[in-house]
């Protein structure tokens, strides 16, 4: 991914902006969030939403195989709709289809679970109901089943997440068997990971796992690390592929009031960054790859930014796409930032000094200036990258200047396809600062 800046966004003041809705544009017939009147205007009486779980998001399905494919940022979204048994998916963007639901099939799902996607159209489904992983094939713009995954020495238990890597390495979760089961891009099973890891750790019933390897065309850091939750979804963690653990947090550790928080599926971003849904309080947890929690977006309700019971996430980190399924519609983002925690004080001991502090919720493009609404502004940044989390400036000015400073607007831009469309804006009016002399 360029840092590539562009200009003209729409600034934003007030909203939440860690996850924006595309313009309508960007979005099939003008639809951001899907609901149940939309699903049954595309699928009838085929199916409706029914628990779903797990999302996988890759390049759009119609398009493989075609010499002259069309944009990277038109892709398909499978999805598993548990409840009812089978998944949901667009092959182009204009149709639904859904597959598993002919119970005469040798494949027929009963409780599909996690999903993933590869980019030469070859999906996977596991479903711990049957304890198998079922593959399908792209044929004539249809997923089709075409057999089941080779079983692990030992068996499944309960199969239940599944990721690929860049070389479409297969990384499933079996929550019973309290392992990680990894598999070659040609289906043969090569070892596992678990239950007993170095250093006297230890999975506990892994779920949801997301992985990122160094062949990672969109990965910022190239690294190899395999992000998993478990305990129930009361754990996420960052291991690498040896099996040792680098960073840990439980969700009981976020210190929410109120409803506490549970993980239930993840995804990763460009930069590492994993987003969980949190079914129980209605919400997306956010953290960097340090599992440092960032910021956590939405709350319960109906209509755009609330969720109910998310559960699903995908995340296509090219552009910076975002899809998450709750119980009642699909929801279609771009990845943001938001600005956190603002502030700019006048320093006590040196009047010509202005300290500026703030929280960025995302890597972002950032511009400082003084006075704003002048003709003459003083700059401090002009689209200077900063990383996520907590910064602290010190702007040293003329004294002619700094007694003019009345105001500081802090600028952020998000490095996603979204730097187009909005950006957040705080004004800040400057405070003085308490002096700590007598």
């Amino acid at each position: 991914m360029a840092h590539t800046l562009f200009a003209g966004p729409q600034l934003v003041e007030k909203e939440p902006t860690s996850l924006l809705y595309p313009p309508f544009w960007h979005t099939p017939f003008g639809i951001h969030r899907g609901t149940p009147e939309l699903l049954r205007l595309f699928l009838g009486n085929r199916t409706y939403l029914d628990q779903p779980q797990d999302l996988t998001c890759n390049l759009l399905l119609h398009n493989l195989g075609i010499q002259k494919p069309g944009p990277q940022f038109q892709i398909s979204v499978l999805g598993a709709n548990s409840g009812q048994g089978h998944l949901i998916y667009n092959p182009d963007l204009t149709h639904l289809d859904v597959v598993g639901d002919d119970l005469n099939s040798p494949h027929a799902f009963l409780q599909p679970a996690g999903v993933a996607l590869h980019t030469n159209g070859t999906a996977y489904v596991v479903d711990p109901g049957r304890k198998e992983v079922v593959i399908l094939k792209l044929k004539n713009n249809r997923l089709i089943p075409k057999g089941v995954l080779p079983q692990p020495p030992g068996g499944w238990q309960k199969p239940w997440g599944i990721a690929l890597d860049s070389q479409g390495t297969l990384f499933i979760t079996d929550t019973l068997r309290n392992q990680i089961l990894i598999y070659t891009p040609d289906h043969a099973y090569t070892k596992s990971i678990g239950p007993d890891l170095p250093n006297k750790k230890r999975l506990a019933a892994p779920r949801a796992i997301s992985v990122v390897d160094p062949g990672e065309p969109w990965s910022f850091y190239k690294s190899a690390f395999i992000f998993f939750s478990d305990q129930d979804g009361q754990r996420i963690s960052r291991m690498d592929f040896a099996g040792n653990l680098h960073h840990q947090r439980t969700a009981a550790s976020l210190g929410f009031s109120g409803e506490p928080a549970a993980f239930a599926w993840l995804e990763l971003d460009y930069y590492e960054n994993i987003w969980v849904t949190d079914p129980q309080r209605s919400e997306i947890h956010k953290f960097n790859r340090q599992l440092d929690h960032l910021v956590s977006f939405g709350q319960p309700g109906k209509g755009d930014g609330f969720f109910q019971s998310p559960t699903g996430i995908a995340i296509h980190r090219h552009f910076g796409q975002v899809f998450v399924a709750d119980k009642q519609a699909a929801h279609y983002f771009w990845i943001g930032t938001d600005i956190l925690d603002a502030r700019a004080i006048r320093d006590p001991l040196k009047s010509a000094t202005i300290k500026i502090s703030y929280f960025l919720t995302e890597p972002a493009w950032i511009t400082i200036r003084m006075n704003p609404s002048t003709k003459k502004q003083e700059i401090l940044f002009d689209k200077k990258w900063f990383d996520s989390g907590a910064h602290l400036h010190h702007w040293h000015l003329p004294s002619q200047s700094a007694a003019k400073a009345s105001a500081i607007e802090v600028l952020a831009v998000a490095t996603y396809s979204s730097s187009q469309f909005k950006a957040k804006r705080k004004l800040l009016k400057l405070v003085p600062a308490i002096s700590s002399a007598p």
